[in-house]
């Protein structure tokens, strides 16, 4: 295996200091244009890339982003994740991710922090967090000084952080009047609970089905929130016969139509968070869209202005959503 090149191979190539060379590709300025295409051509011609990593741990805070995705599995989560690398990078900024592993000790669930601990230890300049994270304990020594975003979940534990997030009473209203339009009044609403977002979800749909004059009617998931936790929680939703279904997100509601399908029922279902899958022409689920653009763009706002960061800390920042209808909706017959 060929030895990966380093900035003193490029150096000696090209005649020049290791300095000149760190200078040509931390900045556009400050080396004349003879010497920095020298070291370009050098650069290009042993296959040299700087290596980031060991720039940020030279310079301990280089500026770099690191982002934290609370599921992997969640396509929602990955898409906003790469939405926030992409904007950043739009701006210069570059982020590294780490994914949190979620395991189980007696009953109760637990973060791994050795990933997230691993980009800890690279001293990111800030840090986002993608979706609710079951616990807060890998960052329980972080300095309160590092700035600390969180999208797609409440701020939990980490009482310095800003937390943008979509407006679930809002939510919760377009999808029962929408419901309500359509002739629906028996609707069950299908979700985990123990968890922060996914008790306050919970919460907005019961709050607005009293608004609405509907009976609360509650099937549990559990602690999970996936597609499998979706089919046997549709399964039991659909003792009570009911005429529409809400879920607490797209994945469960993929489960639920699972569960309509293998009892060949006819039942309008919702979901939340209108991803991609959301709008396949043989899934077609009315679900809500959290404004990822808005969302993002209020993300890259916190972390590049210090003064909006400062006045937001602690506190939560509520994007309005919007219901999409697709075909997973339909009137009571």
């Amino acid at each position: 295996m060929n030895k990966r090149p380093t900035i003193h191979d490029v150096a000696a190539k090209a005649g020049v200091s290791k300095s000149l060379v760190a200078q040509v590709f931390k900045s556009d300025t400050g080396v004349s244009q003879k010497r920095r295409d020298l070291v370009l051509k050098a650069a290009q011609e042993l296959g040299y890339t700087p290596n980031a990593w060991a720039s940020a741990l030279r310079s301990g805070n280089n500026g770099f982003i690191g982002i934290v995705i609370a599921d992997f599995h969640n396509p929602l989560f990955t898409e906003f994740a790469d939405l926030a690398r992409q904007a950043f990078a739009d701006k210069g900024i570059f982020c590294f991710f780490a994914t949190s592993s979620v395991f189980n000790i007696d009953g109760v669930d637990r973060i791994d922090p050795v990933p997230i601990q691993h980009l800890l230890d690279l001293k990111p300049s800030s840090l986002l967090l993608v979706g609710g994270l079951v616990d807060h304990t890998p960052f329980k020594y972080i300095s309160e000084e590092i700035p600390v975003v969180q999208v797609l979940s409440s701020k939990g534990a980490l009482k310095n952080a800003v937390s943008v997030r979509s407006n679930d009473d809002t939510a919760m209203r377009q999808i029962l009047d929408h419901l309500i339009t359509l002739g629906h009044k028996n609707i069950v609403y299908v979700g985990p609970e123990g968890e922060r977002v996914a008790d306050e979800r919970k919460s907005a749909f019961v709050n607005q089905a009293k608004k609405h004059n509907i009976k609360v009617n509650i099937v549990s998931t559990g602690s999970t929130k996936h597609e499998t936790s979706g089919l046997s929680g549709g399964l039991q939703a659909l003792q009570s016969k009911p005429t529409a279904i809400v879920c607490f997100n797209d994945n469960v509601a993929f489960g639920v139509q699972d569960a309509l399908a293998r009892k060949q029922l006819k039942v309008a279902v919702t979901g939340y968070d209108n991803t991609f899958f959301s709008s396949m022409e043989r899934i077609s689920l009315t679900s809500i869209d959290q404004d990822k653009e808005s969302i993002i763009s209020q993300v890259v706002w916190l972390l590049t202005d210090h003064e909006a960061l400062q006045k937001f800390r602690g506190k939560e920042i509520y994007i309005e959503p919007g219901l999409v209808v697709r075909n997973s909706t339909t009137k009571v017959k």
